[in-house]
């Protein structure tokens, strides 16, 4: 089970109370899950970013492992390590070819941490990147069918 977080709608770890709030306290927890969701769409809005794609043993088995675990494509290729208020992201990213990797680089990294601030209110310490593989235009259309000779 995803290990949660949970942190105040204030950003801190306690219990969110007061007139502030309209007199209403709680906490609010965020799964890491969602934390890895919202890291992942984020680094697929910037340009030149081809796709996420798993890394280590589970890139060896695809989309098998994903299935047995019920791993959900849109985490596929991010890793967060989450605490209190702050967190580490590593994503495994194919970038598309004659993109310029380190501004892609920059770009995930600046729209990753905007996101997580914005959505979670979380700190983003470090954003990892792994350039996996190039995307080369039209390596994912089908070899052209050659006519059946008789």
């Amino acid at each position: 089970m995803a290990q949660e977080r949970t942190a105040a709608t204030s950003g801190s770890t306690a219990p969110a109370r007061g007139a502030d709030r309209g007199g209403v306290g709680g906490t609010t927890k965020i799964a890491d899950s969602v934390v890895a969701r919202i890291a992942g769409l984020a680094a697929r809005e910037v340009a030149g970013v081809h796709e996420m794609t798993a890394s280590g043993l589970t890139q060896a088995f695809g989309d098998l492992a994903g299935r047995v675990t019920g791993q959900d494509p849109l985490d596929r290729g991010v890793v967060v390590q989450v605490g209190e208020v702050e967190c580490i992201v590593d994503l495994n990213i194919v970038v598309d070819y004659e993109a310029s990797i380190p501004q892609v680089a920059d770009a995930i990294r600046a729209n990753v941490g905007h996101r997580l601030q914005a959505m979670a209110g979380l700190q983003t310490k470090e954003v990892n990147i792994n350039v996996a593989d190039l995307y080369f235009p039209g390596q994912d259309e089908p070899p052209p069918q050659q006519p059946a000779v008789r």
